[in-house]
C-alpha cells in the first residue's frame, strides 16, 4: 500500500475523533496505526508532483485533499484507490475500492 507521507500526521490530528467514531480507545487506534505503518510505503510530494494537475482534473473540483492520493495512484499506475470517501468515485483509469470490495476480492482469492 502506498500513501502520501502526510497521511499519518493527518490521522494524528484527528486521532480522538477517529477513535470515537471507530469505537476504539486511542491506545487501540495508536497500536493499529503502528502496525499499519509497517505495511505501507510513504511518498514525499516530490514523488507525485508531476501528476497533481491531472489528478485535479480527474477529480473535477471535488475535495482538494484527495488530489495527492489520486496523483500518487497515477504515478504508480495503480489499479485504484482504497477509500470510504463516498464523494470519490471511479474515473478514467482509476477504480475506487471500498473496504467491502476488498473483503469480497480477498474472499474470492482465498477460494480460488
Amino acid at each position: 500500500m502506498h500513501v502520501p507521507e502526510y497521511l499519518f500526521g493527518e490521522i494524528g490530528t484527528h486521532r480522538d475523533e477517529l477513535a470515537r467514531r471507530s469505537g476504539q480507545t486511542t491506545d487501540a487506534l495508536e497500536e493499529a496505526l503502528r502496525i499499519l505503518r509497517g505495511h505501507v510505503t510513504e511518498h514525499d510530494e516530490a514523488d507525485y508532483v508531476d501528476e497533481l494537475g491531472e489528478a485535479g482534473r480527474l477529480l473535477g473540483g471535488r475535495d482538494p485533499k484527495d488530489i495527492p492520493y489520486v496523483a500518487l495512484a497515477l504515478v504508480l499506475q495503480a489499479d485504484g484507490i482504497w477509500t470510504e470517501d463516498r464523494e470519490l468515485v471511479s474515473s478514467g483509469s482509476l477504480t475506487v475500492y471500498r473496504t467491502s470490495d476488498l473483503v469480497r476480492l480477498a474472499a474470492v482469492t482465498r477460494t480460488a
